[in-house]
């Protein structure tokens, strides 16, 4: 007996200690409320297009791209020459030179070359915008599962306190039961050695939820350790669009298959391009001239390049081709990659959405009763505590298993919007 109210002292000791622990981290929960008290998805993802650093450096390198094309359809800068000749000794060459003349000289591919590099340009632009927009798209599907994540801790810690403060109840009342007399001092220490397990709960809950606060703000381009306050509600799941639908969109605009789109285009150009090495290229050159016999004089030079070593040309055209094969191949593999994600993703979506009914219209409801039905049999001396503790245990889990199914449906989606390309 003696030994038994020991390890009940030490029960509440350690108890207590977990409880003061407890109570430091809900203070600090509870000190996020002023700064930022609602924070949703939709803001969360505003707010990641907005400034996370990887979207802003892909929205520079495609900025930066677009003005290549500028660049090449524009010659390049013409020559100017000034010369000075016979200058007789002991005087100036720039002032008692017999002879004296400048010209300008242009050289200028042909016209179809210098097209179709500005044509390739353009099309390199085009590349780097859907690599931007596929960095969009998987930055805000790593913030849908982080916020996915930062929802669930949260909820999972509300769900944990309010077991906490029902099974103080229990433990009450199986007290006072064992007080009058009509129950065992074990169904007390049961209750307390429960209590414990879920107070340590909460901590673990508190860890994961920092955590995932640290990698949201990390997407969202904030330190990791500024406050978000209380995420809010996300929509229910809905059943995902027919895949048809699915189908056409993601291979309208998923940005991965965009750009292996152009780049199979832009393949097929550099083949045109190859073959324009076989073009001459122009040089035009106007020369003014003065000497003291004939006065003052103009010339005119119009010159080709001849493309003598064809194997040169031969050789860019074969690489491009090699190219062109490989581009094509790329965006066949791209589409039919695109369609099984998509497929896999949507089959997610879906069983989650049904999973997440299921819990919310048959299983949640029915552990309920059960636990109104197993605490009122205790009190009236029908069931055990066991049956009690059970009957907690099993709505604990199936209500903290409700919020993982909710959690994952939102990666699932984040998922489908990758596949899709865009926002569902």
């Amino acid at each position: 007996m003696i030994d038994c109210a020991i390890g009940y002292s030490r029960l509440f000791l350690g108890l207590a200690a977990v409880l003061a622990a407890c109570g430091q981290f809900a203070g600090a929960r509870a000190s996020q409320a002023p700064s930022a008290p609602f924070f949703t998805l939709s803001q969360a993802l505003d707010l990641a297009e907005a400034s996370n650093p990887g979207i802003l450096s892909a929205k520079r390198r495609w900025d930066a791209v677009r003005h290549r094309a500028v660049q090449a359809a524009t010659p390049e800068k013409p020559r100017l020459d000034i010369e000075r000749m016979y200058a007789p000794a002991g005087k100036s060459l720039a002032a008692g030179a017999d002879e004296r003349s400048f010209s300008i000289t242009q050289e200028l591919p042909f016209p179809t070359s210098l097209y179709l590099r500005h044509a390739l340009a353009r099309q390199d632009a085009g590349i780097a915008e859907q690599e931007y927009r596929a960095k969009v798209r998987d930055v805000l599907s790593g913030v849908r599962a982080a916020y996915a994540m930062y929802y669930l801790a949260h909820r999972s810690i509300d769900i944990s306190n309010e077991h906490v403060e029902l099974m103080k109840r229990f433990s009450k009342v199986a007290e006072s039961k064992y007080t009058a007399g009509r129950a065992s001092q074990s169904d007390a220490l049961k209750a307390q050695v429960e209590l414990t397990k879920m107070l340590n709960m909460s901590l673990v809950l508190l860890q994961d939820s920092e955590a995932a606060q640290a990698m949201l703000n990390a997407l969202l381009g904030r330190d990791a350790g500024e406050l978000l306050g209380t995420p809010g509600e996300p929509e229910p799941p809905k059943a995902p669009a027919p895949l048809e639908e699915l189908r056409d969109s993601a291979l309208a605009q998923r940005p991965e298959l965009a750009g292996a789109r152009i780049g199979a285009e832009r393949a097929a150009r550099s083949v045109s391009l190859a073959r324009s090495e076989y073009l001459p290229s122009l040089m035009l050159q106007y020369r003014r001239r003065w000497d003291p016999t004939r006065g003052s004089t103009q010339d005119g030079v119009l010159g080709f390049s001849v493309p003598l070593w064809f194997w040169r040309p031969a050789a860019m055209i074969a690489e491009a081709k090699a190219e062109k094969e490989m581009s094509e191949a790329e965006l066949r593999a791209m589409e039919v990659m695109t369609l099984a994600d998509l497929k896999t993703a949507r089959i997610r979506v879906e069983t989650a959405q049904r999973l997440s009914e299921i819990f919310r219209t048959t299983v949640l409801p029915q552990a309920e009763a059960a636990l109104r039905v197993a605490e009122a049999g205790y009190q009236a001396e029908k069931t055990s505590f066991l049956d009690l503790l059970d009957a907690e245990r099993s709505l604990l889990n199936f209500r903290l298993e409700y919020y993982q199914t909710l959690a994952d449906y939102q990666l699932r989606l984040s998922e489908l919007e990758r596949a899709v390309g865009r926002r569902l």
